[in-house]
C-alpha cells in the first residue's frame, strides 16, 4: 500500500459516478471511485478490463462539475469479493484540468479530515 504522503498526486475517497467507453467496446460502465487524484483513480468493477486498454472517462462531481478525458488501464486485479480493482491513469490532461482536479481533491481531503475529527 502506498503512503498517501508519498504519492505524486494525493488522493481522496469520493463516490462520484463515472462512465467508461472502452476501445472496441462501447458498453457503458457505471461505478463509484474508491479514490481519485489528479493522476488517476481506483474503481471496483464486476468485470475485468484489459491492462493497457484506452478508455474515455467522464466523472461527475458535485455542483455540476465534471471531467471528461482519456485514460488507460494501469492495473486490474481480482479481489476476494470477486470484484476487480481497476486503476486508470489520466492521459493528456491540460494544466488547467490538473489544477482543477488538485483543487477538488484538496477540498475533499479537507472535508474528510474534518469529518474524522
Amino acid at each position: 500500500m502506498v503512503d498517501q504522503n508519498k504519492r505524486k498526486f494525493p488522493r481522496a475517497n469520493y463516490p462520484c459516478s463515472l462512465t467508461i467507453w472502452q476501445e472496441n467496446n462501447f458498453e457503458t460502465i457505471l461505478a463509484d471511485t474508491v479514490n481519485i487524484g489528479a493522476g488517476g483513480f481506483l474503481v471496483y468493477l464486476n468485470q475485468r478490463l484489459t491492462v493497457g486498454a484506452k478508455a474515455e472517462v467522464k466523472i461527475d462531481f458535485f455542483k455540476g462539475m465534471s471531467l471528461k478525458c482519456f485514460g488507460s488501464v494501469l492495473r486490474c486485479e481480482e479481489n476476494e469479493k470477486k470484484l476487480y480493482a481497476v486503476v486508470i491513469v489520466f492521459e493528456g490532461l491540460s494544466e488547467s484540468q490538473i489544477a482543477t482536479l488538485q483543487g477538488l481533491v484538496a477540498k475533499l481531503m479537507d472535508l474528510q479530515n474534518k469529518k474524522n475529527h
